[in-house]
């Protein structure tokens, strides 16, 4: 599984993997007459809301923008995914293994450019200047986002190979927590904070998952020294930028003590971006705007917010809720709801860190669903290849996790 690498350095070359194993799927389960997979009840929602959101883009605009046309392709590839584990019981190891090595590849390249001011590239980094550290990534600040999405197949990693170093190997212990903390320390360094949510909503799911509590709190040690390296940087964007927006954001007067200013002077710019949705929502109730319409429609003088124009609003629900009403609003928050739904289940079952146990791949991919899919955090555009790449192969892994293998049609 070369996709978690690829995702690194070209998107072309993802898509390109993407539609190889699209494309084998679809022509080995039709020609053998295997329709189990397409009857699931998830991918037919899925395929639903695909359906919505043309005939949304045709009524409102009278076209379909092509990441809207060809969105189906996502769920078929994790319809693909599936399939493919299903006929290869070696297959979820050497995806496991194949993300384990391209993080590390991009951690020890972010940390040699933290520490010399440029990566093994020529790619230059001063915190002075860009405090976002990069690393392969360049000038796309999405290092934080490409480690922490899939951070918790890192943690069930984490907790397979504790559960399988019963001998407690020093060598390999010391490795296993060398890499904890430089995995920490690159998302800490990276200066996004969603990332660093994801990050530690994924390490409490570890702790709650590991149920030991000396485990736990070695971990946990373990991240907070990573990140007590990068805050002591005074320049660290994740906690500097973070303390000027708030303090920016109230009042601070001999008169007037932590008084929130006025909404358009709050100095967080996605409020505004969403602000600008709630007008297109008002105006347009049930269908919304139409998918991909955002960036035109801000400029319209109806939904006029200073600065709540971007190419998207940075939140996949006011997105949706902006550019497909409240029909598509609800399908994504009935989504949400669903992957919760599904982890409380999973939670009371047998969750021992093995490989062959599914319980524990269907929680841990699940997590990655809920980071992706979590409320009131800022994110990317819902229809962005690169984040739909990224959401999907974990979505293929619960899937195949959560079903048994067909013996028949």
């Amino acid at each position: 599984m070369l996709i978690p690498i690829a995702l690194v350095f070209s998107i072309a070359i993802s898509e390109l993997f993407l539609i190889i194993i699209v494309i084998f799927f679809l022509i080995h389960t039709i020609k053998h007459k295997i329709f189990f997979y397409y009857k699931n009840k998830l991918f037919l929602f899925f395929i639903f809301f695909c359906i919505y959101l043309i005939l949304v883009s045709l009524i409102k605009n009278g076209e379909v923008p092509r990441s809207v046309l060809f969105f189906f392709r996502f769920g078929l590839f994790a319809l693909s995914t599936w399939f493919l584990l299903d006929n290869n019981k070696n297959l979820i190891n050497s995806i496991l293994i194949s993300i384990f090595i391209s993080y590390s590849v991009v951690m020890a390249d972010a940390i040699f450019q933290y520490l010399y001011g440029t990566n093994i590239f020529g790619a230059n980094y001063d915190i002075l200047v860009q405090s976002r550290l990069s690393g392969f990534f360049e000038d796309e600040l999405i290092l934080g986002s490409y480690l922490s999405r899939l951070s918790p197949l890192i943690f069930l990693q984490l907790g397979l190979f504790i559960n399988k170093n019963k001998t407690h190997d020093v060598l390999k212990s010391i490795m296993m927590f060398l890499f904890l903390f430089m995995f920490s320390s690159v998302i800490f360094a990276s200066g996004e904070r969603v990332s660093f949510v994801y990050f530690f909503i994924s390490l409490i799911f570890f702790v709650i998952f590991s149920k030991s509590i000396k485990k736990s709190l070695i971990v946990i040690i373990t991240c907070a020294i990573g990140f007590l390296f990068i805050s002591s940087n005074d320049e660290s964007r994740l906690i500097k930028t973070t303390v000027l927006q708030i303090q920016g954001s109230f009042i601070n007067s001999d008169t007037e003590k932590f008084k929130l200013k006025n909404f358009n002077q709050i100095p967080v710019q996605h409020l505004h971006h969403w602000k600008t949705t709630i007008l297109m929502a008002k105006e347009n109730i049930f269908f919304g705007v139409g998918p991909r319409m955002f960036r035109v429609e801000c400029k319209n003088p109806k939904y006029s917010v200073p600065n709540g124009c971007a190419t998207h609003p940075h939140s996949i629900y006011f997105q949706l809720l902006g550019e497909a009403g409240t029909v598509g609003f609800i399908c994504i928050l009935f989504f949400f709801f669903y992957i919760l739904k599904n982890i409380i289940v999973n939670f009371k079952k047998d969750n021992s860190f093995l490989l062959k146990n599914k319980t524990i791949i269907a929680s841990f991919s699940l997590c990655c669903l809920l980071l992706h899919f979590f409320p009131g955090l800022p994110n990317g555009n819902f229809f962005n290849n690169w984040l739909n790449i990224l959401t999907f192969l974990p979505m293929g892994i619960f899937l195949y996790s959560s079903h048994s293998k067909p013996s028949h049609d």
